[in-house]
């Protein structure tokens, strides 16, 4: 890993809200850190004249450095010759760097503009040169066809070494944390199979609805949204087998044959009760909320269930996976909580004998939150480019896990295609196992 190497980020989409939100305050946080390239440039890709330094930076703080390290370069993104002018824009700064650079492409775009781009980068030239890699934002496709004829318009002009594709829940600490959790801890090492495991659940809550996003929900539906990328590269975690020798360079491959062993066993989907008319279409049969129950046909995952849940419009907001241990005779189960958002942090659940005359037991726990410990816990893009620069591909999805992901869905998305009949609606602020045991919800159509 060579932090030192010259470096130009190239971002495609810099006055999109990605962009200005996270990927702007991102490399100030990692510059502050001093863990960027001295040689670093940042050029902000953009369609508008008119776009100001100031307001492209409203959302970062303390932007001395962004202000020194990036320039707007205006181009037609749509013209072949403009892709050209870039690349002789981008020789100008390596002309000061006196060395060649890395040059990453982000792409932070809306995925129609995604593909054009893609090609023009191909037909100028600008793949070709040494050193060069391409960030992509999901959704990596609509379906397993769909996914397929992108990953050839990508294959097309870039190397898989080159391509980046971006998960950032794989950023988050606690996703990082799940390989190092395993390995280091010899009792969750040891039984970390079906001999020991009763269940999996990994669930992704959000009190928000779709927020005025009605053309993007109706394309995409919470399936697509959050089952096919973050919850599946997260389960994928968890059932994989640990690199041999602390090799991390073999994650995205142990991610993918654990993919491989599985299939959906039963699904619930519904939709809340206003959606229809925040999007306008009174016949929407998109899901707002997922619940998927999953069968690996791996031997030391047989018979345990894994259930994915997501959902907009919920009662409480957090991201967690909860695994369940096997009773012993008539004991309590002991849970391992893993949680992403809020407060990330690793709980195990227990039992303990209050105190008292009589034996009486009381659940209690033991666990931390890293906030607890640490003043500054990056956030997940920051990690997102700092590993892109340094050209780990640990965090990221390889195109044959898209693949599979999507070779996973196939089935239920063309079975959910065909008839909404079994869309529960749900009232906005509703419990997940409200939802799932049909509670409270309004009715089933």
């Amino acid at each position: 890993m060579d932090r030192n190497k010259p470096t130009i980020l190239i971002i495609f989409g810099v006055s999109g809200d990605l962009a200005r939100r996270y990927l702007l305050p991102a490399i100030r946080a990692i510059a502050g850190a001093g863990m960027m390239p001295p040689q670093f440039h940042i050029v902000g890709v953009t369609r508008q004249p008119s776009l100001k330094m100031d307001a492209l930076l409203e959302k970062t703080s303390n932007t001395e450095y962004l202000r020194e390290h990036i320039s707007l370069h205006q181009m037609n993104v749509l013209s072949v010759d403009s892709y050209k002018e870039l690349g002789k824009y981008l020789e100008e700064i390596e002309k000061k760097f006196n060395l060649p650079a890395q040059r990453l492409f982000y792409l932070s775009v809306p995925p129609q503009a995604s593909k054009s781009i893609i090609e023009f980068l191909g037909m100028s030239g600008l793949s070709k040169i040494e050193e060069t890699r391409l960030l992509l934002e999901k959704p990596f496709g609509t379906d397993l066809e769909n996914a397929k004829e992108l990953a050839k318009d990508i294959d097309k002009y870039f190397l898989p070494l080159q391509v980046y594709r971006v998960d950032h829940y794989l950023a988050k600490e606690t996703a990082q944390n799940i390989i190092v959790f395993r390995d280091g801890n010899s009792l969750f090492k040891k039984t970390w199979n079906k001999d020991f495991i009763e269940s999996i659940e990994i669930t992704a809550s959000e009190e928000i609805d779709i927020e005025g996003r009605a053309n993007f929900y109706e394309q995409t539906g919470a399936l697509r949204d959050y089952v096919q990328s973050h919850l599946l590269q997260l389960l994928a975690l968890i059932l994989m087998r640990l690199p041999e020798d602390d090799n991390l360079e073999k994650v995205p491959g142990l991610r993918l044959a654990a993919l491989k062993h599985l299939k959906v066993s039963k699904a619930k989907r519904g939709q809340y009760e206003e959606y229809k008319n925040e999007v306008g279409n009174p016949k929407s049969q998109v899901e707002t909320f997922v619940s998927i129950t999953l069968e690996s046909s791996e031997e030391r995952w047989k018979g345990v269930p894994i259930t994915l849940i997501t959902g907009k419009a919920l009662k409480n907001k957090f991201t967690e996976i909860r695994i369940l241990y096997k009773k012993d005779k008539d004991n309590e189960s002991n849970e391992l909580l893993l949680r992403l958002q809020p407060q990330e942090g690793i709980q195990f659940n227990m039992w303990a004998k209050r105190p008292g005359y009589e034996r009486r037991v009381n659940p209690h726990y033991l666990g931390f939150k890293f906030e607890e410990f640490y003043d500054v816990l990056p956030e997940a893009y920051e990690q997102v480019l700092f590993n892109a620069v340094n050209s780990d591909h640990t965090l990221f999805t390889s195109g044959d896990e898209i693949l599979e992901t999507w070779r996973i869905l196939d089935v239920l998305q063309k079975k959910w295609g065909k008839s909404g009949d079994d869309l529960i609606i749900y009232k906005k602020g509703s419990t997940v196992d409200e939802i799932i045991n049909n509670k409270i919800a309004l009715n089933e159509r």
